[in-house]
């Protein structure tokens, strides 16, 4: 089906009222976009809010489901694990005294060398509260200044960071590249024990190993170590790179074996026994869908501003 003009109007004319329609267009997209910036400013304030340090905190239990390996919770306040006990039944642990399992008492104090802190949900609390600097203070449009579209791509791109943070911690903060520091337990954790606490897809995730040290001697060369990356000549760099992200092999994909050896805080490892136990926090969740709907909402605004701006010859 064609579209016509009567009376008859030259290609240039039809050109410029095309321009003068984007135009006016890309006006009142401009005008309808302070009440969007307006929503995601308000949704941004409500996740620090959720994000921040408030007693009592979140307790949330972390219990292995079909066996006893695993009982006990953690508290979070803000970033920080303040209190938490657990008892734990794996391969290797002696039983604490007075109990059929090994107790794990988390005692943060605020001594900065005792604090047990989620580096992830840092980054998120720092993205968001980016994005709020980038926006202003202002109540329209006007906030973002010149360069409409980039402000707004720049603020789709804090926003990812921060649901990329909540989804999951980088290999580079797990075992065996990263471990706990013993001191925020209390007695200090077992030489043969490692324990991660991170999240993963707004969970707060909690991985025990248990771990058998392998003589210098009688030790093969470690599946898995830092040096690694730089120093293996077997494949490619992208191989390597790969199987340290967990992309192919490795404690990242279907989990440690008996075969596996690690280098891990200077030594030479097999991990004997592997326990995993994710706990819902709602707070983080909340979090997650708020992000996710900031991140679609703007999606839409850039897509509509970037085709109407164009026809209108915006630069």
């Amino acid at each position: 089906m064609a579209t016509t003009f009567h009376p008859p109007i030259s290609h240039n004319d039809l050109l410029r009222e095309e321009e003068l329609s984007a135009s006016r267009e890309l006006d009142w997209l401009l005008s309808s976009l302070t009440e969007t910036i307006s929503s995601i400013r308000n949704g941004l304030h409500e996740c620090t809010t959720l994000l921040a340090p408030a007693d009592p905190g979140s307790t949330l239990a972390l219990s292995s489901v079909r066996s006893e390996a695993l009982k006990g919770y953690v508290t979070r306040v803000g970033n920080r694990i303040v209190k938490g006990d657990m008892q734990v039944k794996m391969y290797g642990l002696p039983n604490t005294k007075g109990l059929q399992s090994h107790k794990l008492t988390i005692a943060a104090s605020g001594a900065p060398d005792r604090a047990f802190m989620l580096e992830q949900l840092t980054d998120v609390n720092n993205f968001v509260k980016e994005s709020l600097r980038l926006l202003g203070d202002e109540g329209d449009v006007g906030c973002l200044g010149e360069g409409v579209v980039e402000r707004l791509c720049e603020l789709q791109g804090n926003i990812k960071a921060a649901r990329a943070a909540l989804k999951g911690a980088g290999p580079h903060r797990l075992f065996p590249y990263h471990a706990a520091d013993s001191r925020v337990f209390d007695p200090p954790l077992h030489p043969h024990l490692s324990f991660d606490l991170y999240v993963s897809e707004a969970a707060l995730t909690a991985e025990l190993r248990t771990l058998e040290l392998i003589p210098p001697s009688d030790a093969p060369k470690p599946a898995f170590s830092l040096a690694s990356l730089g120093t293996d000549s077997t494949g490619g760099f992208g191989q390597r790179f790969a199987v340290a992200v967990g992309l192919r092999g490795g404690p990242r994909g279907n989990g440690d074996t008996q075969d596996e050896v690690f280098a891990y805080r200077g030594m030479n490892v097999r991990v004997r026994e592997r326990v995993r136990v994710e706990s819902q926090d709602p707070n983080l969740m909340a979090v997650w869908a708020k992000l996710g709907g900031l991140e679609h909402a703007l999606g839409l605004a850039i897509k509509s501003l970037g085709m109407v701006s164009g026809a209108a010859g915006v630069k």
